[in-house]
């Protein structure tokens, strides 16, 4: 399909097309991506043939919308987990969204929704027009050159004095809060609170601002900055909004415009109505669950360079061309959903980007960097097609040998001397969670990650343990708060010696901290685990880790370990094949950790038999988890 319509598309003609309108997801991913238009008429047509129409009506615009929001809400998922098994050159598929886990979280995440439009309605005591559901939204239409433009909006309120229009975005106001600029050695918040408890910019409220803060809003005003998407997002209701009042000639009254967002200082009480979390006792006190965010001053300054992107879109609609391979991004939200189209002809082992750290470039011998991308359109796609002497990172110079030669990397004294310092027993340890953005349990916060599952292994010399009887797990079997029990069977199985073993630890601490906050009286055992534990990884990628302080380990540049299989990334299920070949989770009923939420999530819907079944399913998995890490250390015991 790709080719035949290529060929077709190419070069600068125009092509007749259907596709006149026009959703706030159609533009954004048009703005991003330069062969996004065309590359959409082809797909909606859904042939080969790119003569044949299709209809384009406004069912497919909602359609669209709905998808485009359920990604969104994937991406925030990511964005707030702290996933053991993803490191940074591991790529999440955005655009083909995990239905099942949405499915499970998708409750949560309209429930926000919900108690936004509740929240707004009650706090300037006027209706509201809301809902999740994209066809019973408020909606204008605007006609700019041949194109409608279409906005959906998740929350309209209008009054005889003033109009409001909010976007509910599921991210949380640290966002917003943590921006701050420096003026004069004194730090100062971009975003400050109004005793009405909304969040505005200094400007707006008329703070003081100098250099630094116009310098910070710059920054803010680019839709691929974390802010900044989102009030892009909201510039384009504005600008639709407000150019479908002036094409009617209709005089419009005073207009704001606010995101909705999740307060990250709401902690929950633990009091519940009818089952449920009662969030709405606490709607008119200052850190109640749901934070408003007035952005009128913002999108009003973004509305200058959107102008620019409009009529760069349109020109993009008007002549349908698929230009040269483009800056598209590779990664994040940003993410084109046609990326495998256009990436195609990278090859999906051993390209240059499996080099880590390569979103930084190489340089050559005169100083001339290069990114990617530019290797890309020199017909460089392979990591060996990089010349050596460009390879400035450590790291990518050994990725480099390892290529060339065939031969896996290993600093076996180093890794002696760090298995050398581990004390038995060792306690391998991997903790489940549920990271819901709605907190469920007393003292949860918005996207804390609940834990309702551990599993440990206690290995109690080198190579002394068995798989089943030096097993340990708890597991939450219902939606009740039963992190006591589990905090204490854990801090009752770990004894006061012993290191504690965890791949991505940062991961199980945080979870142990959290613990220790909830349960004071756990607070001193769970602070000595914590203080024993160790990374796993590090024996592998390198890095420094805090305990090689204690134990005499210098700092060293560099991985302790590499091997071709792993193309840049050190997940445990990359690693684990290498070493261990015969032990594997595409066995296991529950195969990773997005299908133990899923488990988790469904056991309240489940009869006898299928929660018996995924039970055992979700026991087993952890139970693989930790035994990985026991028999990951006996193959590098052999080796070394």
């Amino acid at each position: 399909m790709y080719n035949k319509s290529n060929r077709r598309l190419g070069g600068k003609s125009k092509m007749k097309h259907t596709l006149n309108k026009i959703s706030k997801t159609r533009f954004i991913r048009g703005i991003n991506c330069p062969r996004f238009f065309p590359l959409f008429e082809i797909y909606k047509r859904g042939s080969k043939d790119a003569t044949v129409s299709f209809t384009d009506d406004l069912s497919d615009l909602m359609t669209e919308e709905n998808e485009a929001k359920k990604q969104a809400l994937f991406e925030q998922m990511i964005e707030y987990e702290t996933d053991e098994e993803t490191d940074e050159t591991e790529e999440v598929d955005l655009i083909n969204v995990e239905n099942k886990k949405l499915e499970v979280m998708l409750p949560y995440f309209n429930k926000m929704e919900e108690i936004s439009a509740k929240y707004v309605q009650h706090k300037f005591n006027a209706p509201v027009v809301a809902s999740t559901e994209t066809r019973d939204q408020k909606r204008f239409e605007a006609t700019i050159g041949d194109y409608s433009f279409y906005s959906f909006l998740d929350i309209y309120q209008e009054t005889d004095d003033i109009i409001r229009v909010i976007e509910a975005k599921a991210t949380t106001s640290s966002k917003f809060m943590d921006l701050t600029f420096t003026e004069d050695k004194e730090k100062f918040n971009f975003f400050e609170l109004t005793p009405e408890g909304i969040l505005m910019s200094r400007e707006a409220l008329g703070l003081p601002v100098g250099e630094k803060y116009f310098k910070k809003k710059q920054a803010i005003l680019k839709r691929t900055n974390p802010i900044g998407g989102y009030l892009y997002d909201i510039t384009y209701q504005r600008y639709v909004i407000e150019h479908f009042f002036k094409s009617n000639n209709i005089e419009t009254k005073p207009m704001k415009y606010y995101l909705a967002i999740l307060n990250h200082k709401y902690i929950f009480d633990g009091v519940y109505k009818d089952g449920q979390p009662d969030y709405y006792k606490d709607m008119d006190k200052e850190n109640f669950l749901i934070r408003l965010v007035d952005v009128t001053d913002l999108t009003g300054n973004f509305l200058e360079s959107f102008e620019a992107d409009v009529e760069e879109v349109i020109h993009r609609l008007d002549h349908m061309t698929l230009v040269p391979f483009p800056l598209c991004p590779r990664k994040g939200k940003n993410k084109c959903m046609f990326h495998d189209i256009c990436y195609k002809d990278i090859p999906k082992k051993d390209s240059i980007f499996t080099y880590i750290g390569n979103h930084n470039g190489f340089t050559d011998e005169k100083g001339e960097k290069y990114k990617p991308e530019d290797l890309i359109k020199m017909n460089m796609k392979m990591a060996l097609d990089v010349p050596y002497s460009w390879l400035t990172r450590e790291n990518n110079q050994i990725q480099y040998e390892v290529l060339s030669s065939g031969k896996p990397y290993m600093d076996k004294p180093r890794i002696k001397a760090i298995l050398g310092k581990l004390e038995y027993p060792l306690y391998h340890l991997d903790f489940e969670t549920f990271g819901s953005p709605l907190p469920r349990f007393k003292g949860e916060k918005a996207y804390d990650q609940s834990v309702f599952q551990f599993n440990l292994h206690i290995e109690h010399a080198p190579g002394v343990s068995d798989k089943d009887l030096d097993s340990y797990v708890y597991l939450a079997t219902d939606h009740l708060d039963q992190r006591y029990q589990l905090t204490k069977y854990l801090c009752d199985l770990i004894g006061p010696k012993g290191t504690v073993v965890a791949w991505n630890d940062s991961f199980e601490k945080t979870r142990m901290k959290e613990l220790a906050k909830l349960f004071p009286e756990f607070s001193d055992k769970l602070n000595d685990i914590i203080s024993r534990t160790f990374d796993l990884w590090y024996v592998f990628k390198g890095s420094h880790h805090k305990l090689y302080d204690k134990w005499g380990i210098p700092e060293k540049k560099g991985f302790n370990y590499y091997h071709e299989a792993l193309q840049g990334s050190f997940s445990i299920k990359k690693v684990l094949p290498i070493f261990v070949p015969d032990l594997s989770y595409s066995n296991l009923d529950v195969k990773n950790g997005d299908e133990a939420v899923v488990v988790y999530g469904n056991f309240p819907k489940m009869n006898k038999q299928e929660f018996e079944f995924n039970k055992r399913g979700l026991i087993e998995y952890c139970k693989q988890d930790t035994w990985a890490m026991v028999e990951l250390l006996k193959s590098l015991r052999e080796i070394i």
